[in-house]
């Protein structure tokens, strides 16, 4: 039953968002396209060649290059475009494949301020009583200061059995605090399933990736076998993923042509994305809190748009930018922001977000008042 749909590959390739944003890769960049070559204007060359012949300390021209790349992507005033070096691309591409080699902590980034968004189970830093709600301070000494959430990341990888410095501030601490943490494999499954009381279903998505829809069609049959009719989906947390992957989740929730967002490019083009089915019949209920983004609020909007769901919690965090992927010459990669996404009904999420159905602010509450939705409820087939 639970078969996924072919994928949609016109413009949505891929997404991406430990920064917290829907990412694809641009079509040209797929293709193999070279752009023109790249010419200093004659400012850009006065100023370099100033600082070449003049400045009395060290310059290394590759460094000016990445300045002056970050230094016009910063003039964009988005957070979310960004220049990633080598190393930062293929520690991006690690995270966002559920499998890589670090603490266990997942970071993410607001004005500058780098916290700990959630410490994975069973990991180094869970095993030394890292929690969540902290703010990375410096990593192995290093101030965070001008660094992308991918700097930092980038600074947390390296080979397993290798040793990390890590300082981080709690609000309840009046100190920060430091740990020595041992690198390692770190293997996450995007999708865990259970059953709560009544025979509700229970249903976490922490992230998606490129693995997420299969785990969660898995997920799906399994809770099916055992009787389950009706699902709690816990999207508390998840800060997005692969734009493909959500639509494809999605789909395993709508019917086969129903609406799933609405894309809108910078010329104001508007692309709908449909569910490609199977869809389900279940009632369910939706968690959401502060910390729902991106791709997991595409997935609540589409289920809460079509009343296929409601949603319970606090209001999302409303990134509603889609962000594309172009590799550059030197292996690194330009994040720049490309379009925009709204509900199926035409809401918009950007620095708005979704106000649940049902605004139940303690987390624990959160769950016990899903559960009680449910359990009087009963769905179609059953």
């Amino acid at each position: 039953m639970w078969q996924l749909g072919r994928a949609r590959r016109v413009r949505l390739a891929l997404y991406a968002v430990l920064a917290l944003g829907c990412l694809m890769f641009s079509p040209a960049a797929l293709a193999g396209e070279q752009g023109p070559t790249v010419t200093w204007s004659p400012l850009l060359t006065e100023v370099r060649e100033l600082i070449e012949k003049n400045y009395a300390g060290e310059v290394d021209p590759y460094s000016l290059e990445q300045g002056a790349i970050r230094g016009m992507i910063q003039a964009l005033g988005d957070p979310y475009s960004d220049y990633l070096s080598p190393q930062e691309v293929e520690a991006f591409h690690q995270v966002l494949e559920g499998e890589y080699t670090g603490v266990g902590m997942v970071v993410a980034e607001d004005n500058g301020v780098f916290t700990i968004q959630a410490v994975l189970p069973s990991s180094p830093a869970a095993r030394q009583g890292i929690r969540p709600g902290g703010v990375l301070l410096r990593v192995d000494g290093k101030p965070l200061k001008g660094l992308s959430v991918e700097g930092v990341i980038l600074l947390l990888r390296g080979e397993p059995g290798t040793r990390v410095t890590v300082e981080i501030a709690w609000p309840w601490d009046s100190q920060p605090r430091s740990f020595t943490l041992v690198r390692e494999v770190i293997r996450q499954p995007m999708a865990e399933a259970a059953i709560l009381e009544g025979g509700v279903g229970y249903l976490a998505l922490r992230s998606f990736t490129s693995q997420t829809p299969e785990e969660v069609a898995l997920c799906l049959e399994a809770l099916e076998r055992r009787g389950v009719r009706k699902l709690v989906l816990d999207l508390r947390g998840n800060s997005g993923g692969y734009l493909e992957a959500a639509v494809e989740v999605t789909s395993l929730f709508l019917l086969e042509g129903t609406p799933v967002a609405q894309v809108v490019d910078k010329h104001g083009w508007v692309e709908v994305l449909r569910s490609e089915g199977p869809g389900i019949d279940w009632p369910v209920v939706v968690l959401v809190d502060g910390e729902t983004a991106s791709a997991a609020e595409l997935l609540a909007g589409a289920l809460q748009d079509t009343g296929a769901a409601l949603l319970v919690g606090t209001r999302t965090f409303g990134k509603g930018s889609i962000q594309s992927l172009w590799p550059l010459r030197d292996g690194g990669a330009l994040k720049l922001t490309t379009a925009y996404y709204l509900t199926p009904a035409g809401r918009p999420i950007d620095g708005v977000g979704l106000e649940p159905d049902i605004a139940v602010y303690d987390p624990e509450e959160q769950l016990n008042r899903a559960v009680e939705l449910l359990k009087g409820r009963t769905s179609s087939a059953a």
